[in-house]
């Protein structure tokens, strides 16, 4: 079975890794350098593609399954090439756009495309898709996630652990939850509640638009996604917004046309990698199911992996594409169209396969075994 993985960055690489044993993986990417770095590291093909500038549909119809692990600003683009090409594909982009709009080209072209298959929105979906499938309507789901340095460090507790264009685009979009039977917009941050965890000390959680297919694909009472962060991360990422550095409309410096998102992602990625900081991910997934059933609880604390130097970002969410690559090849997902996560993960069979597929991987998914 021939793979192709889109993006050689942290998550592409994970995903290399996880399946090079299984597969005949190819990864894309537009730097010779890291091409030549991951063929010598994993041993895998390599292919150079601009992503942004090329057309995508030529490389991918030599495949069987696509694997995309690009910036989410690419992620429609993706699933149109795809859709050319007629190649299947799983997506971890956190791209803007309603991916629903391509339910039509994906399903004349007989494929299958499974979008937001990353931790979170991805695992985190197939979670609550399984209850959802178990216990039908719902009356309350939570979910908590957040990837973080191993402690909180200044100057905003935060490293960059993925693209940091994704990460601020957290706080621009706007945010639907479910509250009492009714979808509710509202802002990004609002929602702030203080928690703490043992190991990581006290920790913040507030809205982002994390729910996405969930608020179609789920029934349930009261539904939101909140992104945790060590505490008083919020209140700085306000400071930078009101200073109009999360804005995307270009401004004049010294003559110049500059984009203070961009400017700010590109000093993000600078001054916030840290590269001796390890990082973890932490999330947390509450699940009340109808009827006064009792609370269901998955919990995930990953943390960078030592031995191969692959941070917990890169495990959780690129070790979760390929647990669905892997389902999409062995033939497991058998629908066409746009099929999210928790879709796939209504069959037991599939669920079981994604986290035990986690677990060998070392990712230990902490919750009931039978929902």
């Amino acid at each position: 079975m021939r793979v192709l993985v889109l993006g050689g960055g942290m998550v592409g690489a994970g995903i290399a890794y996880a399946l090079k044993n299984e597969m005949e993986v190819t990864i894309a990417d537009y730097s010779s350098d890291t091409l030549q770095r991951l063929k010598k590291d994993l041993g895998v093909n390599t292919v150079k593609v601009d992503a942004y500038r090329d057309a995508l549909a030529p490389v991918m119809k030599d495949f069987d399954v696509i694997s995309g692990a690009l910036p989410g600003r690419l992620g429609m683009k993706v699933v149109r090439e795809a859709c050319k090409a007629g190649v299947n594909l799983v997506d971890n982009s956190f791209m803007e756009e309603d991916f629903y709009k391509l339910e039509k080209e994906a399903l004349d072209a007989g494929i299958t495309v499974v979008p937001d298959a990353g931790v979170a929105p991805g695992l985190s979906n197939a979670i609550v898709g399984r209850i959802a499938a178990v216990h039908g309507s719902l009356e309350s789901v939570d979910i908590k996630v957040g990837g973080l340095p191993e402690r909180n460090i200044p100057p905003i507790g935060y490293k960059v652990v993925f693209s940091p264009m994704d990460t601020l685009d957290e706080f621009t979009r706007k945010v639907e939850i479910v509250r009492d039977g009714e979808l509710i917009k509202t802002e990004p941050g609002d929602g702030l509640e203080y928690f703490f965890v043992n190991g990581l000390g006290s920790l913040e959680a507030f809205y982002t638009n994390g729910l996405r297919s969930l608020l179609r694909n789920v029934k349930a009472k009261n539904m939101v996604e909140k992104t945790v962060r060590y505490r008083g991360h919020l209140e700085k990422m306000k400071f930078l917004k009101d200073l109009g550095l999360l804005e995307e409309e270009k401004i004049e410096l010294n003559g110049n046309p500059v984009v203070p998102k961009e400017l700010l992602a590109s000093l993000f990625l600078k001054n916030l990698s840290f590269p001796d900081v390890k990082d973890v991910l932490y999330m947390e997934i509450r699940v009340v199911p109808a009827k006064g059933k009792e609370e269901i609880l998955f919990t995930i604390f990953d943390k960078e992996d030592t031995k191969t130097g692959y941070t917990a970002m890169t495990r959780t969410t690129g070790f979760t594409n390929a647990a669905f690559t892997r389902l999409l090849a062995k033939g497991m997902i058998r629908q066409k169209g746009i099929i999210p996560p928790e879709i796939v993960a209504r069959d037991g069979n599939s669920f079981t396969e994604i986290i035990g597929f986690l677990e060998r991987m070392g990712i230990v998914v902490s919750g009931p075994k039978n929902i």
